[in-house]
């Protein structure tokens, strides 16, 4: 069984609820698309794993259900023009596409998906009838990515699913660390202490600036001109420093460090 979050997959389902996030049709000639958002929430730990699925066949449904019962925040789509935007915002941790998406919309999904900065390993779908589909899969993968056929029994697509994150979550070449800090830049994913932390972008990028330069202190026109772009008021950086060290956990600020009168450091390492 997929445990994501060990503080999600061990709280009593009365300390949570599902939550249905919508629920769209957009018309589109003979084929009407749909995206939705399903997930089960837990309020002592309101930051599950982002599953996003990509598929029109009613079979997937039972793995829609199942994800968002383990703790996944589930965004599904029937088509893949729809995913790709929602990939971009959402920044999945993994992503199950089917290969038989109207108007052979699934390769090209994968390629979308990729150029949208969407990095997740994703677990592809094809029919055991189309052994076509089987051998294009075969060449776009990469070894981080997994492939499955339909119909597939519940409990080994979960299996495969849990594989691929364990396997993506153990490169450590994409992982920056700092003390106890885990951040995974390319899913703008942070952990401390193992448990999930949950950033805005602006937070996130200001951590990941100050982790890009570790044992370096960054002054606070540095970080303007990185996360904001423009040279904004210096008290907007003191403000979201004071935001991320809330979020962090670091009211002794072993983590961020104050420099005075020049800007922020963290410990490399």
């Amino acid at each position: 069984m997929i445990a994501p979050d060990r503080s999600t997959a061990t709280v009593p389902r009365s300390q949570g609820a599902f939550l249905v996030g919508g629920a769209f049709g957009v018309p589109d000639g003979h084929h009407r698309g749909w995206i939705v958002v399903l997930s089960y929430v837990n309020f002592q730990s309101p930051t599950p794993v982002r599953a996003l699925v990509i598929d029109a066949d009613p079979r997937t449904r039972p793995l829609i259900t199942e994800l968002s019962k383990l703790g996944f925040e589930v965004y599904a789509a029937s088509r893949g023009r729809f995913a790709i935007p929602v990939g971009r915002s959402t920044r999945p941790d993994v992503v199950v596409l089917s290969v038989a998406l109207p108007y052979d919309e699934g390769l090209e999904t994968y390629d979308g998906l990729r150029a949208a900065g969407v990095n997740a390993p994703v677990l592809f779908l094809s029919g055991d009838d189309d052994p076509r589909a089987g051998t294009a899969v075969r060449r776009v993968m990469t070894n981080a990515d997994g492939h499955v056929t339909k119909p597939f029994a519940l409990a080994d697509a979960l299996a495969r699913l849990q594989e691929l994150m364990a396997r993506d979550l153990a490169d450590e070449s994409r992982l920056l660390r700092s003390g106890n800090l885990t951040v995974h830049a390319e899913r703008r994913a942070v952990w401390r202490d193992g448990s999930r932390v949950k950033l805005s972008l602006r937070e996130f990028e200001l951590l990941s600036c100050l982790m890009d330069n570790a044992g370096q202190v960054v002054t606070k026109k540095q970080i303007l001109e990185r996360v904001w772009g423009t040279p904004s008021r210096s008290g907007v950086v003191e403000t979201y420093v004071y935001y991320l060290r809330r979020k962090l956990g670091d009211e002794s600020q072993s983590l961020i460090r104050t420099v005075r009168g020049v800007g922020y450091t963290m410990p490399r390492g």
